[in-house]
């Protein structure tokens, strides 16, 4: 672990830098984290939807537990690296290891299930963008690898996953616009990682330029879905102590220019039900079901996709009459 490479590019507060490398050196470090050895009670899978990507297209993961013991075991509900129980690497031939470190950590470990023999829990997540900026910010081949963490009764026991590989292709110069160090591209790492954020005044500048000048880039498709995403909810700006309500229909205007299936499915759904609520909004039940449809046939019923149709019913409950898809226990807020 290159701890002064952390440290250099960490965009964390000092006091939550500190701490999450603090988590990272307890986790490497000899006595306090030991690789499992032998059989495991679970096993770890990720994967990566698109391995292949373009200089700076978000890189969505999803990780799979499943237990492939005889008895039920303990998990969290939650499998993300904020909350500190999924440990991610990356490493490429002309970067050095290093660890993604997401933007906030979250003390969600309470909440946890038994995982019966044979079943499964999953989640999808970014990892394009954290504490270290952009994770992916020159082209290449990278390795992505991942550990789940188990706490035991004497130290952290680590079961890792199959490492996947991900290329990232510089094509033409939007990548090199959006990634270029600056406090303008940091705002914009974020506003795609929040789909949301009307303080971040720069990135989004940065994004209507990147629309402007490349319109048929692939990431011109995740900016016209973080714009549509940011309208479709209200939002409040701590900075002007302001309350921006929902605009559904310029949302909606934006999500009819994204290329959906250049997408990764987390975002696909994602953009389907906030096209329903909006519809659900503006008096449009027969839209709204036809969205819902789409989001449905994409999840497939997955069960890292469940969380999202439960999360849109808590944001406009008229939605549990369309959704037809096996519901999820709320995630813990992070």
């Amino acid at each position: 672990m290159d701890v002064r490479r952390a440290m250099d590019r960490c965009r964390l507060p000092v006091l939550a830098c500190a701490m999450a490398l603090l988590s990272l050196l307890l986790s490497s470090g000899p006595g306090f984290a030991q690789k499992v050895s032998g059989p495991a009670a679970v096993e770890v899978r990720l994967e990566i939807e698109k391995p292949g990507v373009v200089l700076g297209e978000p890189v969505y993961a999803t990780v799979r537990l499943r237990n492939v013991g005889k008895m039920p075991v303990d998990v969290p509900t939650l499998l993300d690296p904020q909350t500190g129980v999924i440990h991610i690497e990356v490493s490429s031939s002309s970067r050095p290891r290093f660890v993604f470190l997401p933007l906030f950590y979250a003390d969600t470990l309470r909440a946890r299930t038994a995982l019966a023999p044979g079943d499964e829990i999953a989640a999808a997540f970014p990892i394009f963008y954290g504490a270290l900026g952009w994770t992916f910010d020159r082209s290449g081949d990278y390795r992505v690898s991942v550990e789940y963490r188990t706490p035991s009764a004497e130290q952290v026991r680590l079961v890792p996953a199959s490492p996947v590989a991900v290329t990232v292709a510089d094509v033409g110069e939007a990548g090199a616009l959006l990634v270029t160090p600056g406090s303008a591209s940091e705002e914009a790492g974020k506003f795609l990682l929040w789909q949301r954020g009307d303080q971040l005044h720069a990135g989004q500048a940065l994004l209507t330029d990147l629309l402007r000048r490349y319109p048929d880039s692939p990431l011109a498709d995740y900016a016209r879905l973080a714009f549509g995403r940011n309208l479709s909810r209200s939002f409040r700006n701590y900075a002007t102590g302001k309350v921006r309500p929902a605009d559904c229909e310029p949302a909606l205007n934006a999500f009819q220019k994204v290329r959906s299936d250049r997408l990764p499915a987390l975002l696909q759904i994602q953009q389907r039900l906030d096209e329903a609520r909006c519809y659900v909004t503006l008096s449009q039940p027969a839209q709204a079901q036809e969205s819902i449809k789409k989001a449905e046939q994409v999840a497939d019923d997955r069960p890292e996709f469940r969380l999202l149709f439960q999360q849109a019913i808590r944001l406009e409950p008229t939605l549990d009459t369309m959704i037809t898809i096996a519901p999820a226990r709320e995630k813990p807020a992070l």
